[in-house]
Order: structure tokens, then C-alpha cells, then sequence
């Protein structure tokens, strides 16, 4: 029987998620803020309303067309929408003809989502590929998830899981033998610089990843390197040597702040944390991955976080 999962996107012949080209599939759901996400659309579970004031011509049909009036029209953001006021009827964006309002998230059946996955099954095979499961925080729908692993081992598909890690260990246990890869999220090794910008402390997320090491391969350690947070050779080092000497994993792929979803944030009504910070490129996370040799891990640079 086919389980219901909550997504907000779902990202085909993509290249930077994993091996060869992929299908991402992006669970809706975070337990964790971090002040820099690029995707707050994932933070909460429900589906909500984007409101794109560039593409807003101010006509008010959206007002008019709420039936439980969730549009606030005194917001200096223009037409957001109160969520807690929201019932997600879409009258708001049926109304909108100029493609201001948008739903994002949507609730699939994995038997639905599989079948996406399976159209691209030849170019998982000619290139290795396969799907990864990102997020939000794809265990937090495991249910929904081992089901959806299931079926893609089934049909030898290769598979992949981002995770932030923190969520009990029982989640993994379940996991585990779906996957073929893992992306594990390490923010910070201060708790308390952690819970400050994340939003919850790194006890949990520390002991899974120490678990994880020596229970699966391979584990790959994503670190989103932030300016002012963690972009410093002394933060970084100090998370290398944690890994270095706790864990069994030896590669690491650093991932470069950029600012290409902070529009995302005024289109939930929200302010963006982040804002006025540069975003970083390659070249300035190359110092950082030179700290690979002295740690004896393999730090690459990638895309972007």
C-alpha cells in the first residue's frame, strides 16, 4: 500500500546531488531554522502560499477571491498571506493572473512519485545516477520515505539521503538498507553557536553521525560554510578533527553561501536573516578545503548552499 508524503519540489537531471544524473526529490519539513536556508518553503510540513511581489500588479482580485480572509493587505510586502489564517482553497492563486501566488508543497502518494522517478530510468542507468531524497528533512516522513526507498531498490536504483541528522537513531536503523549514499549535514561543532543560528542544540545530530560512520559507507559530510558563522579556518579545522578523530568519515564537500533563494522569503511574509550578507564562490572555500591534508580527509567545494 502506497504511503502519502508531503514535497514541495521534485527536481529532474539534476548533477549536483550525487552520482551521474538525478531525480531529487524534496520532502516539505524541518525540525531545524537555520539562518541561512535556502529553501524556507521546506521548514514547515504544511503546503503554504508564495506571494511574488514583483509579479504583482496590485489588482486585489486575490483579496477578494480569500474566502477566510488570510491576505494582509497593510504588510509593506505587499499581498502576503497569514498562513495561520490559510486553508489552502487556492482561491487566491486561481484569481491571480499574473502568477504572483503560488502553493508550495503538495501531498503525493509514493506510488505517484515513483513513477516520475521510473520515466528517467534509462538515464539513471547510462550514467550511474539514480535519486536522492533531500529536503527539508526527509526522515522526518519515514514512513512515507522507506516506501519510497523500497520501491526504487526493488526496481536497482541507485539511492541517496541529505540529511541534517537530527531526529532519533530508530530513523536511520529503518533507512539504511535502501540507501546506497548518505549526505550528512555538520552546521557546527560549538552546541551553543549551534543552537543559536540552527535552532536546536548538536548533541543528537553528533552521536548519529559517530553512529552512522561506523555502521554504513559511504557517509559524505556536507558543511554549508556561512559568512561571520563558520567560514574560518578555526571553525572548520575544528570540525575536521572531530571527524578526523571520532569518525570514519573521510570525505567532505564544503558548500559556498549563496543568496539565490532569499526572495523565497519575502514571498512567505518573512524576513530574511541573511540579508545584506555576500554570498561566497568556490574560489573563497578553496583555503578551507586545503585543511583536508592536515586532518587526512578528502574536502572538495561544492555548488552551493
Amino acid at each position: 500500500m502506497a504511503e502519502n508524503l508531503t514535497i514541495f519540489e521534485l527536481e529532474r537531471y539534476a548533477l549536483e546531488d550525487g552520482p551521474g544524473i538525478r531525480t531529487v526529490v524534496f520532502f516539505k519539513g524541518c525540525n531545524l531554522h537555520c539562518l541561512w536556508c535556502q529553501n524556507p518553503e521546506s521548514q514547515q510540513r504544511r503546503p503554504q502560499v508564495l506571494y511574488y511581489r514583483k509579479q504583482c500588479v496590485g489588482c486585489g482580485k486575490c483579496v477578494e477571491a480569500c474566502p477566510a480572509g488570510a491576505i494582509d493587505t497593510a504588510s509593506d510586502l505587499g499581498f502576503v498571506t497569514i498562513h495561520d489564517r490559510c486553508t489552502l482553497c487556492a482561491s487566491c492563486v486561481d484569481a491571480c493572473f499574473y502568477n504572483a501566488r503560488r502553493i508550495a508543497g503538495e501531498v503525493r502518494s509514493s506510488e505517484d512519485i515513483m513513477r516520475e522517478i521510473m520515466k528517467d530510468q534509462s538515464f539513471y542507468e547510462n550514467s550511474g545516477g539514480g535519486v536522492t531524497f533531500s529536503g527539508g528533512e526527509p526522515l522526518l516522513q519515514i514512513e512515507g520515505l522507506v516506501d519510497l526507498a523500497s520501491r526504487c531498490r526493488s526496481e536497482e536504483i541507485h539511492t541517496a539521503l541529505e540529511t541534517a541528522g537530527s531526529v532519533p537513531w530508530d530513523r536511520f536503523e529503518r533507512i539504511l538498507p535502501y540507501m546506497n549514499l548518505i549526505y550528512f549535514d555538520v552546521k557546527h561543532i560549538d552546541p551553543l553557536v549551534h543552537e543559536r543560528v540552527v535552532g536546536a542544540p548538536n548533541g543528537v545530530i553528533l552521536n548519529n553521525l559517530l553512529r552512522l560512520s561506523r555502521e554504513f559507507e559511504p557517509v559524505i559530510v556536507r558543511i554549508p560554510v556561512i559568512p561571520g558563522i563558520n567560514d574560518s579556518p578555526e571553525v572548520i579545522g575544528d570540525i575536521c578533527s572531530f571527524l578526523s578523530t571520532r569518525t570514519r568519515v573521510r570525505k567532505v564537500e564544503l558548500l559556498p553561501f549563496h543568496r539565490l533563494g532569499s526572495g523565497k522569503y519575502a514571498a512567505l511574509g518573512r524576513e530574511d536573516s541573511m540579508e545584506g550578507v555576500p554570498s561566497l564562490d568556490k574560489a573563497a572555500c578553496l583555503p578551507l578545503a586545503g585543511l583536508g591534508k592536515r586532518f587526512g580527509l578528502d574536502i572538495t567545494v561544492g555548488a552551493g548552499h
